[in-house]
Parts: C-alpha cells; structure tokens; sequence
C-alpha cells in the first residue's frame, strides 16, 4: 500500500516551519542550473505540495505546471496552472514537457513501488530530464521547533519518533504537534516513511528505465531545516536522471 503524506498543521505556519524561502530557494536554484544545462524549459512538478519550487521557476523563465494528488497551494503559487495527479494511479497522456522534478516526493514510496512511479513519470516527459531528492537516512527532526508568525509564536513539538526494520531498508515513524503561545494545539503530522540506501535507490531508479546522469550531493542540516550542497558524499542527493543520454 501506498504511503501518502498528510498533514494538519495550517499552511502559513507549515511553511514557516518546515518550507522557508531560505530552503526552497536553494533547491531551486540547483533544480533550475540542472535544467538550464540541458535546455529544458517546459516542467511539471509531481507533488508540489504548497507549490512555492514552481512559483520560483517561473519567476526565473521556466513554464511550470504543478500537479499534486490534492490542491494544497499557499499564497502567489494558487495563480499557477496546477492539475489533481496521482501519478501511481492516473493515466497522464500530456507530453508536452522536457523536464520535470519532484521534491520530497521519493521518499513517500516503498521500495516495490518506486520503480513503477518513475516509470509513470518518464511515460509523461519522455527524453526530458527528471530531477528528485532524496534523504538517504533519517531528516532527525529537532524535537522543538520555534516560529513566529504575525506576532505569534507556534511551537513544533516532536512527539513520537520511531525507526523499525522493513525490507531492504528502515521504516521511520514521528508525531509532531504544534501549539501556539497559548498552549493551544492548532494542528497535528503524523506519518511515517521508508529509507532506503544509495544503492537500494539507485536500483529502483535503473529499474525503472531511467538512467542517472548526474548526481548532486548535500547534507541535511536539521537545526536550519536546509540542504547544505557538497562537493562530497553525503546524506542526501538531488538525483538527476533521464531515459536517454541528453546533450548539454
């Protein structure tokens, strides 16, 4: 069965705690140098989630639908052309695009099934290139996190924080609840997710028929809720992937 991510924390104070603009400005701009490269210009995002990667690549140039199994966009991005998509599930016959990205969207998956949502994925942008990150083990959430918010302060509270054995890899379960300078709790994440190793991923990706042609590396920084880029190895990657060898 699919793992699907839901949460009810409100989405102002989501993105303030977990989606800041300092975060979601790195990535993009890794996501836009990659696509830059190999000349894509027509994206579709898969799970897009508050919708603010594709708000910022079409600011730099780029045409971008997001697409999502629910319309979940917060603030400039619910002016963005955006379509419901399960894409585990729904037939998608539009191909008009040349690349397409998918941020924390992997790692909802179990090992059987990544394999079979790539491969959707690639029947949608056919040669373009596909860009995903992954977190090779655990984000360690922080067990508080502080924000404020037009004069408030909210408080995200790491309540339960579980890693279990499944196949080929570990199943990671947590609780968050948020409450506000009142004590009052306003909203609750609970879920849970699989990790896999770098060679378990890069299995489930060769076997989807696309092939990796780049990989960039980062490092997971809990207390800044960021990606740190590296020329090195690390916990993290943006996989950068495509079903044939692309020019530059």
């Amino acid at each position: 069965m699919t793992i699907l991510w839901e949460t009810g924390i409100p989405q102002q104070i989501y993105a303030n705690l977990y989606c800041k603009w300092k975060r979601v400005k790195r990535e993009v701009k890794v996501l836009a140098n990659v696509f830059r490269k190999y000349g894509s210009k027509r994206l579709i995002e898969f799970g897009c989630g508050l919708g603010r990667h594709g708000y910022l690549l079409r600011k730099m140039g780029f045409e971008v639908l997001l697409t999502d199994v629910k319309d979940w966009r917060y603030g400039a991005a619910k002016r963005m052309p955006f379509i419901k998509l399960d894409v585990f599930n729904d037939s998608f016959t539009d191909r008009k695009f040349d690349g397409g990205y998918a941020i924390n969207f992997l790692i909802i998956f179990k090992y059987n099934e990544i394999a079979k949502v790539l491969s959707k994925i690639s029947d949608i942008i056919g040669n373009g290139i596909f860009i995903a990150d992954y977190n090779f083990t655990l984000y360690n959430e922080p067990l508080e996190i502080i924000t404020n918010l037009n004069g408030r302060t909210y408080k995200a509270i790491l309540e339960k924080n579980k890693i279990s054995s499944i196949d080929k890899g570990n199943l990671y379960e947590y609780r968050i609840k948020v409450i506000d300078d009142q004590g009052k709790i306003i909203g609750i994440e609970e879920a849970s997710y699989p990790i896999y190793d770098k060679e378990i991923l890069f299995k489930a990706i060769e076997d989807s028929g696309f092939r990796i042609i780049d990989t960039i590396w980062a490092k997971w920084n809990p207390d800044e809720y960021v990606y740190e880029f590296t020329e090195k190895e690390a916990d993290s990657a943006f996989i950068v992937m495509s079903k044939s060898q692309p020019s530059q």
